[in-house]
């Protein structure tokens, strides 16, 4: 005990030491730099920032551990008590802190819109991503500014019509920088991105970024190519998305199966994978049992860990759920240097807390409230697979001692019940978000899951062992033998999505509103139960028959309703109209069109593209968007009309010598666009217009719908809608 005392109050006095060294030599570097009289005014604002800092902190811990310790000396009650206020009193704090962070940020980024909006620019940038552009030449790129007109500066752009260039390199050139759309900017902002930079001039390479970054960047695109190397498109491209996080190579079709399969997050880099990694990378170099046993050992693994996901998080591009993962890591790792056990709630918590601080914006990023919701219900699924091995364990404790192959059934038993709920909470956790998102869901999540995540572990094992065999020229027999198995686990991984996403129920759709009645409804079911003390084995299937009861309410409230979206750019956007998972597709646009429509589609659950109609005149390259019937108007004759029908609408095409006018019939509703420039002795009534920039003097219409409420010949207080949804029969809503 005497050692132990002298030994903590020598580091704390060691810690002081340090922390009081380090505030000197910061005061000599800012008596250097700022002189005599910028030290008086740093001696004023310290004074009135300690003052400040006083009033917030100054007794909160101590007093909590007092009501605490008093409370608990006076009964459980007022223990649990005190401790629901404490709670609700640091939830309010941290929502007050979270709306202040939140008013910074907006304000900051709308300081920089103010700033550079409508204005031509020289920029010097790195690349930080580069996807294939549909137009040869250019790509779509994010660039983080580090300087304009020469002046230091630091923000992201994105731009769709840069020169072919690679990430981590570093350009320069005259931009001239937009505002986003309103209706996009939430979506860019959660990105980072605040403007868009259009028609690069003067543009030039300056070589290699030597940023982390960018380094990192330069791996994954050796570590992936190394990877898909041997091996045939479809395996190399699911590997590499799940391994090094790059989804370039990862092909549509395959997107879709396995996101109608409910194994998506299989594909992307998250907690699962970081975890894999972190942990049997370890184990597989340096062991297990001989040294888990010395905390040096525990320390030794600790900063290892901590490495290998800085290293993930900087290969994968830092997306939101590798971040949050490598963060917990980090967080047990601090735990493990300090003398502290690690907690998830603490380390999701802390993850959550660096995400947003730089970025408010960050929580309204799919990936981070998917990431976050998974979390929560892996957390509760393990919760209560230890309550039913307890239960279990308890049931065993009254017989007699189990034979070999009792022991055998009760571990495939722990093993499945584990599987099972983690699995359930965890897509309970997340169905939230997917249909309040507007996304479709699969009925076959946990399943499937169930079914073939065991294959994910050595799949990534095997994939990573290919990768940098691939990278040793000596080790060609090994790099084969390991690709030969990591592609034919990949092959059977990919023939179960397939086949499991073709299956009815695969892609389910539901109304936004519906889903939120639902959620508080199934929220309040669990609460009551909680209330009221219900027993598992009577609130579980219960809450699952409600469950299962709502979503085919829903699915059947939904079926037969058509829904029309406006995708892409502004001034070209693409028209999808979707109904009981087929889709007509009206397309027009550039490099990012096709992306939005392809992430549209998988929105809505469709998976046939009954008619693609491309309505550009002169395309500088083919949409390659799968689709049973191909429509260009640039091959049909001048003046003529063409007429196709459709299970979702009646499809008539008029082209022109300068554009081309379409019009939809669904029902009793017509639904007119145009295209280019028509020109017509009478104009063309319909219901809805599906606008664009220019005023089509050749259409009469009632409604709009419409991407930009900031058409020059729009008139003030029109009514604008961004997507409809209606019945062929009657009855309609905008959205």
């Amino acid at each position: 005990m005497g050692q132990s005392y002298l030994k903590n109050a020598a580091l704390l006095t060691g810690a002081d030491v340090l922390l009081r060294l380090a505030g000197m030599g910061l005061r000599i570097y800012l008596a250097n730099a700022l002189g005599g009289e910028g030290m008086g005014l740093y001696q004023l604002v310290l004074a009135v920032y300690s003052l400040f800092v006083t009033l917030a902190t100054a007794g909160v811990s101590v007093a909590a551990t007092r009501l605490m310790a008093e409370e608990l000396a006076r009964g459980r009650a007022q223990a649990r008590g005190m401790l629901v206020r404490l709670a609700g009193t640091g939830l309010l704090l941290g929502a007050a802190a979270g709306l202040a962070a939140a008013r910074h940020t907006n304000a900051r980024l709308e300081q920089t819109l103010e700033k550079y909006a409508g204005q031509t620019v020289a920029l010097t940038a790195e690349v930080e991503s580069v996807s294939a552009s549909y137009y040869p030449g250019i790509v779509d790129a994010v660039l983080r500014v580090e300087r304009v007109n020469g002046r230091a500066a630091e923000f992201r752009v994105e731009c769709d019509t840069l020169p072919v260039c690679e990430a981590g390199e570093r350009v320069e050139g005259r931009f001239a920088l937009e505002a986003p759309e309103p209706a996009d900017r939430t979506t860019l902002f959660a990105d980072g991105v605040v403007l868009w930079a259009r028609e690069p001039q003067a543009f030039a390479r300056l070589g290699k970024s030597s940023s982390f970054r960018a380094r990192t960047g330069r791996l994954q695109k050796r570590l992936s190519t190394s990877l898909r190397g041997e091996m045939n498109e479809d395996a190399g491209g699911v590997l590499a998305a799940m391994t090094v996080g790059d989804r370039n190579y990862l092909s549509s079709a395959l997107r879709s199966a396995y996101r109608g399969a409910g194994l998506s997050h299989v594909l992307v880099v998250s907690g699962m994978h970081v975890s894999i990694l972190c942990g049997d990378v370890f184990g597989s170099v340096f062991g297990r049992r001989r040294r888990e046993r010395s905390y040096r050992s525990r320390r030794v693994k600790a900063l290892f860990t901590a490495f290998l996901a800085l290293l993930l998080a900087g290969v994968t591009g830092f997306t939101p759920s590798v971040c949050r993962a490598a963060v917990a890591v980090w967080v047990s790792a601090l735990g493990v240097w300090v003398y502290g056990a690690s907690d998830a709630l603490t380390s999701l918590a802390a993850a959550g807390i660096l995400m947003t601080a730089r970025n408010s914006y960050a929580v309204c990023d799919i990936g981070f409230e998917l990431s976050f919701a998974a979390v929560l219900g892996t957390l509760a699924g393990a919760e209560l697979s230890r309550h039913l091995h307890a239960l279990f364990a308890a049931h065993a404790t009254r017989k007699k001692k189990p034979s070999v192959l009792q022991r055998i059934l009760r571990h495939v038993r722990s093993s499945l019940t584990e599987t099972v709920c983690i699995g359930v909470c965890a897509s309970a956790a997340a169905f939230p978000v997917l249909v309040l998102r507007g996304l479709s869901v699969s009925i076959y999540a946990v399943l499937s899951g169930a079914a073939v995540l065991w294959m994910v572990k050595p799949m990534m094992l095997l994939s990573l062992g290919t990768a940098f065999a691939g990278l040793v020229p000596v080790a060609g027999p090994l790099y084969l033998l390991l690709g030969k198995a990591a592609e034919a686990l990949t092959g059977l991984l990919n023939r179960w999505a397939v086949w499991v996403s073709a299956k009815p129920g695969a892609g389910l759709y539901f109304d936004t509103n519906y889903a939120a009645l639902v959620c508080l409804l199934l929220m309040a079911l669990c609460g009551l139960a909680h209330l009221w003390k219900v027993r598992l084995r009577v609130a579980v299937p219960g809450l699952l028959l409600t469950a299962a009861l709502a979503i085919g309410a829903g699915n059947a409230l939904c079926r037969d309703v058509v829904h029309i979206d406006l995708v892409g750019s502004a001034n070209s956007p693409a028209v999808v109209v979707s109904q009981n998972h087929t889709a007509v597709v009206l397309f027009r646009g550039g490099a990012s069109t096709q992306r939005a429509l392809e992430n549209q589609l998988a929105r809505r659950g469709v998976t046939t593209v009954e008619l693609l109609a491309d309505l550009r005149l002169d395309p500088e390259n083919a949409c390659t968007l799968p689709a049973r019937t191909m429509c260009r108007v640039a091959v049909q004759p001048v003046g003529s009309a063409v007429t196709r029908q459709t299970s979702t609408a009646a499809v008539e095409t008029l082209r022109t010598r300068f554009g081309c006018l379409v019009r939809l019939t669904i029902g009793e509703q017509q639904f007119v666009t145009v295209s280019g420039t028509v020109t017509l002795a009478e104009p063309v009534r319909a219901q809805w217009l599906l606008a664009s920039p220019a005023k089509p003097e050749a259409v009469q219409w009632e409604q709009l719908l419409s991407r930009s409420d900031h058409y020059q010949w729009m008139q003030g207080g029109e009514a604008v809608y961004a997507s409809l949804s209606l019945r062929p029969s009657g009855g309609w809503r905008a959205e």
